[in-house]
């Protein structure tokens, strides 16, 4: 039951966050949108802003899963199907986890609160991804600062792509294929070159 009433909480302020936006939606909306006492928010969440990065974490701990080495096959590194698979699953994550991308992207510098939130989100994406690149060896030779910097270059073009087709184009999972092609596409053509061919 504790759960249900989270989660509806939560339902109900990513749809007043997309409907009047983050700054504009009041706890009192979200309750009232929940169907509940405010008291019943603060049993879950300190403020709306602390509900805020509860979701972004959530979203988080999603991409994390989906990156997380062990569930790739080695073998599969340099191949096209293992990009398309981690390409899909990071994109059908931001899919569904649209409101967030758009309050992120939208407010991420502009407001302090969503600042910070959004420096800590980008911040531990970035540690998951390099922490792909190191423990596949995908860029050998590349210093941290170089793996750092291609980390984030991965994520914003991944992301930008999903927030141009997800949610200023509008477009559901229906699109998931054409992107995935694409970006899979780019990512084989931008891999540094390997001396595999050299004794």
């Amino acid at each position: 039951m504790a759960v249900e009433k989270r989660d509806k909480i939560v339902e109900s302020a990513l749809k007043l966050f997309e409907q009047k936006g983050y700054h504009s939606t009041k706890v009192s909306d979200i309750v009232k949108d929940a169907g509940m006492a405010q008291g019943t928010f603060y049993l879950y969440f300190k403020s709306k802003e602390d509900l805020f990065r509860s979701v972004a974490e959530e979203c988080l701990q999603e991409i994390v899963v989906a990156l997380e080495p062990e569930s790739l096959d080695p073998r599969e590194l340099h191949n096209d199907k293992m990009h398309d698979r981690l390409i899909r699953q990071t994109l059908t994550i931001y899919y569904q986890n649209r409101t967030i991308l758009n309050i992120l992207k939208r407010h991420g510098a502009a407001s302090p609160e969503i600042a910070d939130i959004s420096k800590q989100f980008y911040g531990n994406v970035c540690e998951v991804v390099k922490d792909m690149f190191k423990h596949f060896n995908v860029y050998p030779g590349y210093t941290e600062e170089q793996l750092e910097m291609t980390a984030y270059a991965e994520i914003g073009m991944l992301e930008m792509v999903a927030y141009q087709w997800f949610i200023e184009k509008g477009y559901g999972l229906e699109k998931l294929d054409p992107l995935a092609e694409v970006l899979v596409g780019i990512n084989v053509n931008c891999l540094p070159e390997t001396d595999v061919n050299e004794e």
